[in-house]
């Protein structure tokens, strides 16, 4: 039987997500100038949003490492500073490394290489550009979408029915999507079909990082992130 989100936290989470993406949909569709100018514009609510997610995922994975670290492997530990790592690298891209908000109180300028090679003269790496070859394109959109099929569709398969799989995904903290973040990732890709214009990314983005979110907090394999399993 298909799992639903049973903690209150997951419902309001989730039902903010799709009520803000389809509110993206409606206002693209409606108001294209409001969609790209307001709604999905740096610094904007989707943008901050966005980064609480992945705030909110560094400090998860700090809190597991520290209290789990008398009673796991290195190995596990290593596995949950490397995920607050991957929160930290995409909260830090979000806000281009804090670019403008160091800009808001100082005289800042954007080191030349990035004026050069960065399409919206910011100091990120996913908008680098090298003559026709966009990084976004490249890796943030071809290699990340190949990353979430592979880790929400045929790695769970895999933890199922390989033994080994199993082990190794556990002893290195990995956590794996339920059936309903499956199904939330699912159907967030689609929706995004329908928003017109250029700007889809940032829909994905929010909603592909709170959904990152809710797989951590809640995930089918919960039971190792219990202080009740001690394994050294």
């Amino acid at each position: 039987m298909l799992s639903v989100p049973r903690k209150i936290l997951e419902k309001i989470a989730f039902l903010m997500i799709f009520t803000l993406v389809f509110l993206g949909i409606y206002f693209s569709r409606t108001d294209l100038t409001f969609f790209e100018g307001t709604y999905v514009r740096e610094d904007g609510l989707l943008e901050w949003l966005t980064v609480i997610a992945l705030l909110v995922g560094i400090i998860m994975n700090i809190y597991r490492a520290r209290i789990l670290s008398p009673f796991r492997s290195s190995r596990f530990i290593f596995g949950l500073y490397f995920m607050a790592f991957v929160f930290l690298f995409g909260l830090g891209e979000e806000i281009s490394w804090g670019q403008r908000i160091i800009q808001s109180f100082s005289d800042f300028q954007v080191p030349e290489f990035f004026m050069k090679y960065n399409s919206q003269h910011e100091m990120n790496l996913h908008n680098l550009q090298f003559g026709g070859t966009k990084i976004n394109k490249l890796i943030f959109g071809t290699f990340l979408g190949i990353i979430v099929v592979f880790y929400f569709l045929i790695l769970p398969f895999l933890y199922k029915k390989v033994e080994k799989v199993k082990k190794l995904v556990d002893s290195f903290a990995l956590p794996l999507p339920r059936g309903y973040h499956i199904i939330a990732y699912i159907s967030l890709a689609i929706l995004a079909e329908f928003i017109s214009g250029g700007k889809k990314g940032e829909i994905l983005e929010f909603g592909g990082c709170w959904i990152v979110l809710l797989m951590c907090f809640e995930p089918a394999n919960r039971h190792i992130f219990s202080r009740q399993l001690k394994e050294r």
